[in-house]
This record gives C-alpha cells, structure tokens and sequence, in this order.
C-alpha cells in the first residue's frame, strides 16, 4: 500500500504573536521541496519547544491527513492550507483509522513505525485563532498519527509512503485516541493496550494509571 505525500512541512520553534498572546513554539511549518534528513529524534530541518508533550524519539514525526481538510474548511468556512495542523508530512488517503499501532512504513530511505496518536493541543488553537479547535479534533477524533524512526535516511516531497510490515493485533490510532478520550473507564481495552510492545510509554503509562485507581 502506497500513499501520496500532499506536502513535506519543516519548521523551527519561535517566538509569534497570536491575536495577544506570545506563544513559543514549533507548530508554524512550511512546505518545503528540498530532501530533508529524518533522524531517530525528528527531521533536522524541524523542531519542537514543548519538548514535554512534542518531540523526542516516540514521536519524531507527525503525519496529518489530507482527506481531514475538507470537513475544517466546512466547519469553519475558511480555508485551512498545508500544514495547518503542525504535521510533517500531510498525506494523501490515509487517516488515523487506517494504520494500526505498530505498522512499519518506508519513507524515502527512512523506515518508520506508528508508536500513538497525537493528543490534541491548545497551540492548535492559539496558531488558528479558533478557540474551539482542540474540543472538535478531540469530538472526530482528527488527531494525526506519530511515528518512531526505525532507520535514519533522507525523505523528499516526491516520496511516497509505502507500508512494509503491518501489526498483527489490528488496533488502529483511532482506537487509542478513542480509548484516551472516549472511553476512559474501559479497563479491559486499557489492559489490552498496555501490552501493546509498540505503543509508546507514555500513552501506556497513562492506561496504567487508570487502570490502578480503578483496581
């Protein structure tokens, strides 16, 4: 299975002004047709400032789709252009209910695997002026995928995301962020998750966390 990319997004933290309000932060990327190297830790040419929440080796890279786009612009009547969302790689076709916790992916000469879903954001909010935002991405369930980097390599615009290995247990992104936020008492899905190998740390300690207040 292979999936176009719609547009390669790089951009370092800084400083901006959102309506009053100063915010540090990466979220503000821009397209960008130049190779770009993907280390185990994020793309060179990128960068995080919430290091807490954003970044490190369990989520080196945001993916957001394409097909999201169209249901944000109908929402809020205005256009929202790549990358509103803070992502990396915007792609084609594929969304959070298609990839499974644990798929492994060739990008460019990078080989990279799903590890969680990404948890919504009031910088969202403040870069977009739309105070609503996280609440409805947190309603569809819009969230973007993370990945972990499995082999460094070199990634273009021109690449295609190609699926080399899928997980055995079928649970998808959607299914965590679901659990996260949705489905907070199930404790027999959280039970489930914990002993997913692939599923990053964090996300398994938050299910473990509520599986012990429970017990």
């Amino acid at each position: 299975m292979k999936y176009e990319i719609a547009s390669l997004n790089m951009g370092k933290p800084s400083t901006y002004l959102f309506g009053d309000k100063e915010v540090h932060t990466g979220i503000i990327k821009t397209p960008t047709n130049e190779p770009c190297v993907l280390k185990y830790d994020g793309f060179t040419l990128d960068g995080q400032a919430d290091l807490k929440n954003h970044g490190g080796k369990e989520k080196a890279l945001l993916l957001y789709s394409a097909n999201h786009y169209p249901y944000w612009e109908n929402t809020y009547h205005r256009t929202f252009t790549y990358p509103s969302f803070g992502e990396n790689i915007t792609i084609d076709t594929l969304t959070e209910k298609d990839v499974y916790i644990g798929d492994v992916f060739q990008l460019g000469t990078a080989i990279i695997q799903v590890s969680q879903p990404r948890q919504p954001c009031y910088k969202i909010a403040a870069y977009q002026q739309l105070k609503d935002l996280p609440a409805r991405v947190t309603l569809t369930g819009f969230s973007g995928v993370y990945f972990r980097v499995l082999q460094e390599g070199v990634v273009s615009n021109t690449d295609v995301l190609e699926k080399i290995e899928e997980a055995k247990h079928k649970i998808t992104s959607y299914d965590i962020f679901n659990c996260l936020f949705h489905d907070k008492a199930n404790i027999e899905r959280m039970k489930v998750y914990i002993h997913i190998d692939s599923l990053s740390e964090n996300v398994k300690r938050t299910f473990q966390k509520r599986i012990m207040k429970q017990s």
